[in-house]
């Protein structure tokens, strides 16, 4: 059917109506709640936002509309409604504001920004003037920052989960990225505004139970906001009259968690350092940040809280990745002679096993040959435990047996790991099976090891896991797939 020329105008014109009508009503509605926005009623500000977050058509031309026309207690809530709706519309004049004259604006802005998606940060750099292009360029280092202090942090609340845990930093520019790592290793005290950003927002995160009541988990909550005085310590390891102040401030069992919060924050940083591109120059660096960690001591107070010990082993095993392996062969060796002397006065041993000089040093040689990507050695090692615990098992009695079978379960673990990372998944589900039944008992971090991606997902795996995991952990399982 064909129209007159008319017609067909009149049609599309009614056509045209039709379609704009819905827009013309969600404009008009933004516009009727400009008002209240700025209501002096919390109650009325809040429920006008709350019906602007909840259109569900695109409103983003609409919001830059109303944002041009707002007065500055409505940008603040225009701004907050962008926020809340993941709508970055509002991107240009939330990068202007960072330099605004009022102060809520600005932190409104910040908030805004600090939540949208890293990649759509993008706005017109040549629209901003000199004062604006200066509050955001610090704007995105902070966000940069913020960004990385979340990827380490999720680290020190998993310590476990070495391999693939910091691909999402793999999104920044290498050298940026880098420079960013090596300043958290140093304790650089400019970092102390993104973790403590970053540090409030996990823990207003939801949180599943079982993690609520670990210690990292419960570390970062009295820690979280209050990381500052810690960074400042840990820096120079001393303490003066503003440090004093500052811990005044914040609480002292806030900075002692903080201290332990960092020194986790820092070794995550030196792992996550293992996968960028080696160089020279990185080599020399964390070379620099190795030797300054030797010249610090922290306060005989503070040293079950400082472990510099950890933070050292971590810049050992980056640099073996990067082809420098002295000083971790330096500390494989002194673990060795550690086995031999206990073996020479083996009478004089208590039998218990988390006592035993050797076999900690044993776990934690098979662990240090897995951590620098020998996985074949680590998996030897393991088996060399193995066949000891065993052995030491037949001749235990008592709770001695006991301690030695919880042991075993740790080594049938660590050794079910080496061989998933190996793609030996036969021979890595036979060993979770052995550290089952030897009374490994954390079968939900069984589902989140990244060591055990392999084997999790071969044949024979899924069947053992829900005939042999408690049914809230199996039913995980079911859920993920």
């Amino acid at each position: 059917m064909s129209y007159p020329s008319s017609r067909f105008l009149t049609v599309a014109l009614a056509l045209a109506a039709f379609a704009s009508a819905p827009l013309v009503a969600q404009r008009e509605q933004v516009k009727r709640e400009l008002p209240e926005l700025a209501s002096p009623v919390a109650s009325e500000r809040v429920a006008a936002t709350a019906r602007l977050v909840a259109i569900d058509d695109d409103i983003a031309a609409d919001l830059r509309l109303a944002y041009k026309i707002a007065g500055l207690q409505e940008r603040q809530a225009l701004l907050e409604v962008a926020r809340l709706r993941d709508d970055a519309a509002l991107l240009q004049q939330g990068a202007e504001a960072l330099a605004d004259e009022d102060a809520d604006l600005r932190a409104q802005a910040r908030d805004y920004l600090l939540d949208l998606p890293f990649e759509t940060l993008r706005p017109a750099l040549d629209n901003l003037d000199s004062g604006q292009r200066l509050a955001w360029d610090a704007f995105h280092t902070l966000r940069i920052r913020r960004d990385i202090s979340l990827v380490l942090l999720e680290a020190h609340l998993m310590p476990g989960k070495f391999f693939g845990q910091f691909e999402e930093l793999r999104k920044f520019d290498p050298r940026r990225l880098d420079r960013e790592l090596l300043a958290v290793l140093d304790a650089d005290p400019e970092f102390a505004d993104a973790l403590n950003i970053a540090s409030r927002q996990m823990v207003e995160r939801t949180v599943r139970p079982e993690r609520a009541f670990e210690p990292p988990w419960r570390r970062l909550e009295s820690a979280a906001g209050a990381l500052q005085p810690a960074l400042l310590y840990l820096r120079r390891l001393e303490m003066d009259d503003e440090l004093q102040q500052q811990i005044r401030r914040f609480q002292r069992s806030a900075f002692h968690a903080g201290l332990e919060v960092l020194v986790n924050v820092r070794s995550a940083a030196a792992r996550a350092l293992a996968g960028s591109e080696p160089s020279e120059v990185l080599n020399a660096l964390l070379a620099q940040s190795y030797q300054v960690l030797l010249e610090q001591a922290p306060a005989p107070e503070l040293q079950n809280l400082v472990n510099l010990e950890q933070i050292r082993t971590e810049i050992e095993l980056t640099l073996a990745r990067f082809g420098d392996d002295a000083l971790l062969q330096a500390r494989i060796a002194r673990l060795r002679s550690q086995i031999e002397r206990v073996q020479e006065v083996r009478t004089n041993v208590n039998m218990r096993a988390a006592t035993r000089p050797d076999l900690i040093a044993q776990n934690e040689i098979a662990h240090l040959l897995l951590r620098s990507g020998d996985l074949d050695g680590a998996e030897r090692e393991w088996n060399v435990a193995v066949a000891n615990g065993q052995q030491m098992l037949r001749q235990a009695e008592g709770r001695n047996r006991s301690s030695m079978t919880s042991y075993l379960a740790a080594v049938y673990y660590n050794l079910a790991c080496a061989q998933s990372l190996q793609f030996k998944n036969s021979r890595a589900l036979a060993s979770l099976k052995e550290a089952v039944g030897n009374g490994y008992k954390d079968f939900a971090w069984m589902l989140e090891d990244g060591d055990l991606d392999n084997v999790r997902v071969s044949e024979g795996f899924r069947t053992w896991f829900l005939d042999t995991a408690p049914p809230a952990v199996a039913d995980r399982l079911e859920r993920a797939d």
